[in-house]
C-alpha cells in the first residue's frame, strides 16, 4: 500500500525557478517511484498523511495559505505594514507606534505557519516530520523571528536534514549574530545529504582548443541583499573595462540592491538579464558563459554554484559559509576563492587553467552532486523514518 506524503511547499510549476529548487525535484522524483502519492500546499484536500517534509520555516508560507484555523493577526501585520507604512504612521499619531506593533514587526516568528502543522500533526497523530534545514534567518539578516519558528518545527521532527556542515554547525551549536546568541536547535537525530542538481537541465557545452575570443562572467541572484557581493561584481568590471573580451552578465534580482543596484548602469561592460524564471532559459545561459562569479556571505549550500558546475563553469567565489564544500573535494577544485586584495589575480589563474576547471566541475558533479543520487538518499530516509514505528 502506498504511503502519502506531504511536502510542505507549493509546487505549482515545475519549469520555473523560484529561488528554491530542491521541492520541485523531490516532489518529481518521489512520483516516479510510485511508492508514495505524494501530495504539495497546491492540494486543497488531502488523505491522511504518513509523512510530512518541512522545508526551513515556512519562509515559502504567504496571503493565499491563510485559512482560518492557521489565521494570526501577527502575521498579517507582517505583511502588510511595508505596503501601507504612511497610513500605519499616521494612525500611530493617535494610538502610538508601539501598540500598533510597528517595531516589533519584524521580530514576529511565523506562527501561522506554526498553526498549520499543528493542525496536520492533530490530523494525522502517528505522522512522522522531516525537517530539511539551509541557513539561519538571523545570520543572512532574512525575516529575523522565523529562526523561532525553525525551532518549532525541528522539536516535532524525527529526523533533520541539513544541506551542509556548515548548516549543521550553525544550528546545532551557539552562534553570535548581530541580533545576539543563535537559535540552537536540539535534533533527534540529524544527516547531512549534499544538495544535487539536474543534470538532464543543466549541461555543458564542449570545450574547443582555439582561444576564447570573449569572456562572459555570470552572476545569479534570486536576491537582492548585498551579501551577494554584487558590489565585488562591478569592482572588477571596472577594472576591465578597458578590455573589450570580458563581458559580465547578470541574472535576477541584482537591479534592487539598495547599496549600488543603481550603479550597473554605468558600466558598458555589464549587462543586465533580468529576474528570470524559466529554468531551461537559465540553463541556455549558463551554457553561453565561462565562469560563475558568486561572491556571497554565508550561504549554506548555494544551488547556483552546482548549476553552474553541471553546466561546465568554473567557479569564482569567497570561502564563506557552505561553499567551500561544494567546489572544494579531496583534490578536485572547480573553481578559486577571491583574492580581496588582488582579485584580478583569482580570475586570471582560472583563465590560465581553464580546461582543468572544467574537468574538474564535472567530475565533481557526477560524483558528489548528481540529483538521482542526492534524491534516492532522500529516499532512503524517508523509508528508514517511515520503518521506525
Amino acid at each position: 500500500m502506498k504511503k502519502n506524503v506531504l511536502i510542505d511547499y507549493r509546487i505549482s510549476d515545475t519549469k520555473k525557478y523560484l529561488g528554491n529548487s530542491f521541492p520541485p525535484l523531490l516532489y518529481k522524483y518521489l512520483k516516479k517511484t510510485n511508492k508514495y502519492n505524494v501530495y504539495d500546499l497546491s492540494n486543497k484536500k488531502l488523505p491522511k498523511i504518513d509523512l510530512l517534509f518541512i522545508i526551513n520555516g515556512g519562509s515559502h508560507w504567504n496571503y493565499i495559505d491563510l485559512k482560518v484555523n492557521n489565521f494570526d493577526y501577527r502575521q498579517v501585520i507582517k505583511w502588510i505594514y511595508p505596503k501601507i507604512e504612511r497610513y500605519v504612521i499616521w494612525i500611530g499619531f493617535f494610538f502610538g507606534l508601539y501598540r500598533l506593533q510597528f517595531y516589533q514587526r519584524h521580530l514576529f516568528r511565523n506562527r501561522s505557519y506554526e498553526k498549520h502543522i499543528e493542525k496536520i500533526i492533530k490530523d494525522n497523530p502517528k505522522i512522522k516530520i522531516i525537517h530539511r534545514l539551509d541557513g539561519s534567518y538571523q545570520t543572512i539578516c532574512k525575516v529575523y523571528g522565523y529562526d523561532k519558528t525553525v525551532k518549532f518545527l525541528n522539536d516535532k521532527a524525527h529526523l533533520t536534514i541539513h544541506q551542509s556542515n556548515y548548516s549543521k554547525k550553525l544550528w546545532e551549536n551557539k552562534n553570535e549574530t548581530i541580533f545576539g546568541k543563535s537559535i540552537k536547535l536540539k535534533p533527534k537525530k540529524s544527516i547531512i545529504i549534499n544538495n544535487g542538481v539536474d543534470t538532464n537541465i543543466f549541461k555543458p557545452k564542449k570545450i574547443t582548443k582555439q582561444k576564447k575570443s570573449t569572456w562572459k562572467i555570470l552572476h545569479v541572484s534570486a536576491s537582492s541583499n548585498p551579501k551577494k557581493g554584487l558590489y565585488k561584481i562591478l569592482e572588477i568590471a571596472y577594472s576591465l573595462k578597458e578590455n573589450n573580451k570580458f563581458k559580465f552578465l547578470l541574472i535576477g534580482k541584482q537591479i534592487n540592491d539598495p547599496v549600488c543596484g543603481g550603479d550597473i548602469k554605468y558600466f558598458k561592460n555589464v549587462k543586465y538579464i533580468g529576474d528570470e524564471k524559466d529554468r531551461l532559459k537559465i540553463a541556455k545561459i549558463y551554457r553561453n558563459c565561462d565562469i560563475l562569479f558568486f561572491p556571497s556571505l554565508e550561504d549554506c549550500s548555494p544551488n547556483v554554484i552546482l548549476e553552474a558546475m553541471s553546466s561546465g563553469l568554473p567557479i569564482l567565489t569567497l570561502n564563506s559559509g557552505g561553499i567551500k564544500e561544494l567546489i572544494h573535494k579531496e583534490n578536485l577544485k572547480a573553481g578559486v576563492f577571491l583574492d580581496k586584495k588582488n582579485p584580478i589575480l583569482s580570475l586570471d589563474f582560472i583563465i590560465r587553467n581553464y580546461s582543468n576547471f572544467y574537468k574538474n566541475t564535472q567530475i565533481i558533479i557526477k560524483k558528489y552532486h548528481n540529483y538521482k543520487n542526492s534524491l534516492q538518499k532522500y529516499i532512503d530516509e524517508i523509508e528508514k523514518v517511515l520503518r521506525d514505528e
